[in-house]
């Protein structure tokens, strides 16, 4: 019970960088709804 409690804290830890981290990129008009990598194409950069 004690290991699933700290898998737990390591758990919503690691969620919370995870949701402070899409708040950042989105901030700097990184797209995350459709990542590029995951439907096998290369991302595309924006020039300007």
């Amino acid at each position: 019970m004690v290991l699933m409690e700290k898998e737990y804290d390591a758990y919503r830890t690691m969620k919370g960088h995870y949701v402070e981290l899409k708040v950042i990129l989105t901030a700097f008009g990184i797209n995350l709804t459709e990542p590029d990598i995951i439907k096998g194409r290369k991302p595309k950069l924006n020039k300007g």
